[in-house]
């Protein structure tokens, strides 16, 4: 893919996020509009994406390489976490900023940002091999991540039906179509594909009303936001790369995937899970800001430079 094909994308998708920023600051749509719409696509629209992308269509990869694909992505979250605990650190965040700062570089907004990004630069196809990457961030951020952002006040617990939410459901099941081959009614497939159409645009848009509830000027300021961002943004991907390089095919679908997922930004939910559970939201909020902004520039540069 050419360096202006992927900008044109990218540029699309930022377009798109300024539409739901532009809609926020007119006062048309608010907070409570964006999280029940959130609830609609990550129930709804994701699944019609994830189940779709399976479902009817020859098979993208082995079930070896389904096995080891899974292997990687959990590799990627690991990585992740590992930077994010070193750079933590090394940034001297004390107390709780500490455990953000780390948590918004183990975590990325696989799903609002990823699947998007995905779609657009490898095809509907590749949502398959995305949606992997619900089975760590569902299974470790409701429980290393929630261990983490806990201070003791005994506010929000977590559910095994929250763990297991119905993105995580949606891929298991679309592992089982998968690996079994079962046959799907077109009707369902269509359905499911006509929902799955509406993921990139919504997704886009809420991400642009959640930007436009955050306190910009100190976004702007905050140094170590910048340099976590940036740990998020340029070294996570390019540790990834070379990782996934021992033992991947570069010009696999498998690696560009996990490449892009790699170099999405923080994810909202260590925003969201922060006030539940306590602990002071604002630097994850800065984070999330800052990221989400500046993976406009980064992520097109990370696929032209590694992919």
């Amino acid at each position: 893919m050419t360096w202006l094909i992927v900008l044109e994308k990218m540029i699309m998708l930022v377009l798109l996020m300024v539409v739901g920023f532009g809609a926020a600051k007119a006062g048309w749509v608010d907070g409570d509009f964006s999280q029940k719409a959130s609830r609609l696509v990550m129930n709804v629209f994701v699944v019609g994406l994830i189940v779709s992308s399976v479902v009817n269509t020859e098979p993208i990869m082995s079930n070896w390489e389904l096995a080891l694909a899974i292997f990687s992505v959990f590799l990627v979250f690991f990585l992740g976490g590992a930077l994010g605990w070193i750079a933590a650190r090394l940034l001297r965040f004390r107390g709780r900023d500490r455990n953000v700062a780390w948590l918004s570089v183990f975590f990325m907004n696989n799903v609002f940002i990823g699947f998007p990004v995905v779609e657009a630069l490898f095809g509907s196809e590749a949502i398959f091999c995305a949606s992997l990457s619900n089975l760590p961030f569902n299974l470790l951020l409701y429980t290393v991540g929630v261990a983490y952002l806990q201070v003791g006040e005994g506010r929000g617990r977590v559910s095994i039906r929250e763990v297991f939410s119905i993105p995580l459901v949606a891929t298991l099941l679309a592992i089982t179509l998968f690996v079994l081959q079962i046959p799907v009614p077109e009707l369902v497939v269509d359905t499911c594909r006509t929902l799955g159409a509406a993921t990139v645009p919504v997704s886009m848009i809420i991400v642009g009303i959640s930007l436009s509830h955050v306190p910009i000027r100190e976004a702007l300021l905050d140094g170590k936001a910048y340099a976590v961002s940036l740990v998020k943004l340029i070294l996570c991907p390019v540790v990834t790369w070379a990782v996934l390089r021992l033992f991947l095919d570069p010009a696999s679908l498998v690696f560009g995937v996990l490449v892009v997922i790699a170099a999405c930004p923080s994810a909202a939910m260590i925003t969201i899970l922060s006030v539940r559970f306590g602990a002071d939201d604002t630097l994850a909020s800065k984070i999330k800001f800052l990221s989400t902004v500046l993976s406009a520039v980064t992520l097109p540069l990370i696929v032209y430079l590694l992919l």
